[in-house]
């Protein structure tokens, strides 16, 4: 029995490792950590070498993140056209700037890359960053909308729902699953707002702040694929 359970979450973990999209997020939990780790070694005074060795670790995997993600502006780009057939505008309007967004924030992430790697060098590349980051913020900006926009949706609904007089235990379901998925979005929204809010640097947040929203964000998202692959 023991043996059988061992088993299943073995499988479990393997399948989760086994998308490109499981080892993108695990290593995006390691390379946050890492950020907020040499925040915390270079306040409590540790030597040179201990910061140096978590720093290239931070910078290597965040450089080797940068592969795993090399064609996602192709899936921004469809769930864009995909936006564009949605009924409500507010719904449309969101989903469009932020798909846009997301694509122009990895289109410069690959340039990144390239000039990394010596495969093509650009000249103006902080500029191109720096796009990127502002692309990155109008993406999540427009994510928060959406949220904010659906949590009024959501509301009308469960008013309307509280007032039938018999209540479809399906639809409640669905209500109560649909709050939660717009709750859990919208809080890693809010988080992850914070990293190109900060490498713009339009609010002074330190290292270690980054450090710890980034490691929320890449829990929530590792979570998200965790049962996406091991439905329960």
């Amino acid at each position: 029995m023991i043996s059988n359970i061992n088993h299943s979450h073995v499988d479990a973990i393997n399948k989760f490792l086994a998308t490109t999209t499981g080892r993108e997020k695990l290593c995006r939990l390691v390379q946050y950590f890492s950020r907020f780790y040499v925040f915390y070694l270079t306040r409590a005074g540790a030597s040179k070498d201990v910061i140096k060795r978590w720093a290239e670790l931070k910078g290597h995997i965040g450089n080797a993140r940068k592969f795993f993600r090399l064609l996602k502006p192709i899936e921004f780009a469809q769930n864009g056209v995909k936006g564009l057939t949605l009924q409500d505008p507010v719904l449309r309007a969101t989903t469009v700037i932020k798909q846009a967004g997301m694509f122009l924030y990895y289109t410069t992430e690959a340039i990144n890359l390239g000039n990394l790697i010596n495969f093509r060098k650009v000249d103006n590349i902080k500029k191109i960053t720096t796009f990127g980051q502002k692309c990155w913020f109008v993406a999540l900006t427009a994510s928060l909308v959406s949220g904010l926009y659906k949590f009024k949706l959501l509301a009308a609904k469960e008013a309307k729902l509280a007032t039938s007089e018999k209540v479809d235990q399906a639809d409640a379901k669905k209500l109560a699953k649909d709050q939660f998925n717009t709750r859990y979005q919208f809080i890693q929204d809010c988080c992850d707002i914070i990293i190109p809010t900060a490498g713009l640097g339009w609010i002074g947040f330190d290292e270690g702040i980054v450090g710890i929203a980034g490691m929320i964000t890449s829990a929530m998202a590792a979570r998200n694929q965790w049962y996406k692959v091991n439905p329960q």
